[in-house]
C-alpha cells in the first residue's frame, strides 16, 4: 500500500496558487498597457494642447508685459539716474569726506610719526644709559651680597659652628645624664616595683577593686 500525506502538499497548493497568481499577474499587465497607452495617447498630447494654448501664451505675455518694460526702464530711466546721482552727488560728496578727513587727520597722522620718531630717537639714546644702569646696578648687587656674606653670613655661622652647637650639645648631654637617665632609673628600679608591691598588699588585705 502506498503510504497516505506524502507528496500531496505540493500539488494541492500549486493549483489554488496559479488561480490567484496568474489573473493578477494578467490583470496587473492589463493596467500597465492601458496606463501607458494613456500617457502616449491621452496625456502626453494634453501635456502639449496645455503648454501650447495656455503656459506658452502666458509666458509670452509675462516676457512682453513684464520682463521686456522692465529693462527698458532699468536701462532708459534707472542706470543712467543712477550713474547721473553717483556722479553729481555721490562722488562730490565721497571727495568731500575725503579732503575733510584729510585735513583733519593728516595733523595727527603728521603728529604721531614725530612723536614715534622721537620716542625712537630717545629709546637710541637713553639704551647705553639704561644698560650701563642695569649693570651697575647688578655689579652693586654682587658686591653687596658678597660684603654681606662675609660680614654677616661668615660671621654668624662661625660662631654657630664654634660656640652655640657645641652648647648646645653640651646642654643636651647634661640633661640626658642629670634628668632622663636618673628619671629613668627612678621609674624602673623605684616606683614600678614600688607600685607592683603596693598592689600585692592591696590584693591581700582585699582591697583590690579592680574588676576581674
Amino acid at each position: 500500500m502506498r503510504p497516505t500525506g506524502v507528496n500531496e502538499g505540493p500539488g494541492c497548493l500549486t493549483v489554488p496558487a496559479l488561480i490567484i497568481v496568474v489573473p493578477i499577474r494578467l490583470l496587473w499587465e492589463l493596467i500597465s498597457l492601458i496606463g501607458r497607452a494613456v500617457g502616449r495617447y491621452v496625456l502626453r498630447p494634453i501635456g502639449w494642447l496645455v503648454y501650447q494654448v495656455l503656459i506658452r501664451p502666458i509666458a509670452w505675455l509675462f516676457r512682453v508685459l513684464v520682463v521686456l518694460p522692465l529693462r527698458w526702464v532699468a536701462d532708459t530711466i534707472l542706470a543712467p539716474l543712477g550713474r547721473a546721482v553717483y556722479r553729481y552727488l555721490l562722488r562730490p560728496i565721497e571727495r568731500g569726506l575725503a579732503w575733510c578727513l584729510a585735513i583733519v587727520l593728516l595733523p595727527f597722522a603728521y603728529a604721531a610719526h614725530w612723536i614715534g620718531r622721537g620716542l625712537v630717537a630717545l629709546w637710541r639714546a637713553a639704551w647705553p644709559l639704561l644698560a650701563a644702569l642695569g649693570r651697575g646696578i647688578a655689579h652693586v648687587w654682587r658686591l653687596a651680597g658678597i660684603v654681606l656674606f662675609h660680614i654677616l653670613v661668615r660671621p654668624v655661622r662661625w660662631v654657630w659652628r664654634t660656640f652655640v652647637r657645641p652648647v648646645l650639645r653640651v646642654l643636651a648631654w647634661a640633661w640626658r645624664v642629670t634628668v632622663l637617665r636618673p628619671a629613668r632609673w627612678l621609674r624602673v628600679k623605684v616606683l614600678k616595683p614600688a607600685g607592683a608591691a603596693v598592689r600585692s598588699v592591696f590584693r591581700a588585705l582585699g582591697l583590690d577593686t579592680r574588676r576581674p
